[in-house]
């Protein structure tokens, strides 16, 4: 045997992608057994959203997923109100924050790598994108658009709803090579308590994360 193969024609993500999947929809059903399904689906929501957090949490490394919002002189002079952000990308080796109280942070933009949003549900996928599109133009210009990134926990039709545009121009919300574009990744349907993952969008979620987590440019030097 070789010991100079190579994995480049192996789908490396295979088994992470069924792992992440599997753990979330045993994690709900032993939920239920305390919060019965149908009971409360707000509840049922967050406690899944914090479980792809922590998974989010564990992929970034050493980074810190945080909520909190960014302060910059050029913010200051721009007379905005603050953003509340809830998926603030910080990166320690970059920089220090400037405040912080258990979880929450305020930071300048140049430390942080990336904003990942993680929403239980959505009412359009317009509208989320509005919104990370208004974080990257008033805060993380020093990034791609990839760094600006969606996660929504469940749809009821996550592969229909993925789908953006206008004729001809359509491409799917996850497409986090798409020019200008903040991917937004659906990964669950949800159908009277049960979860079925959508696979492309969960795929192409642990892709970006890795690929675009990473800040070339240090603002100290």
């Amino acid at each position: 045997m070789s010991d100079n193969r190579e994995y480049l024609e192996e789908d490396v993500l295979t088994h992470v992608r069924e792992a992440f999947a599997e753990t979330v929809i045993l994690k709900v059903q032993q939920l239920y057994r305390y919060v019965p399904r149908g009971s409360n689906s707000a509840l049922t929501g967050h406690f899944i959203e914090e479980l792809v957090r922590g998974f989010v949490q564990e992929w970034l490394g050493h980074r810190r997923l945080l909520s909190g919002t960014f302060y910059s002189h050029e913010f200051e002079t721009s007379h905005r109100n603050p953003l509340q952000i809830d998926g603030i990308v910080h990166d320690p080796h970059k920089g220090p924050v400037i405040l912080e109280e258990g979880g929450f942070v305020v930071v300048h933009p140049a430390f942080c790598t990336n904003v990942i949003e993680i929403k239980t549900s959505i009412g359009s996928v317009t509208t989320f994108q509005d919104r990370l599109r208004d974080i990257y133009h008033l805060y993380m210009h020093h990034t791609t658009t990839p760094h600006i990134m969606g996660i929504v926990i469940a749809d009821s039709d996550p592969e229909r709803h993925s789908i953006v545009g206008e004729q001809t121009a359509n491409h799917h919300a996850y497409n986090y090579h798409f020019a200008g574009w903040c991917p937004i990744f659906i990964l669950f349907s949800e159908h009277n308590g049960e979860y079925r993952p959508y696979f492309p969008a969960i795929d192409a979620m642990i892709r970006c994360i890795y690929t675009n987590c990473h800040s070339f440019r240090s603002y100290l030097s």
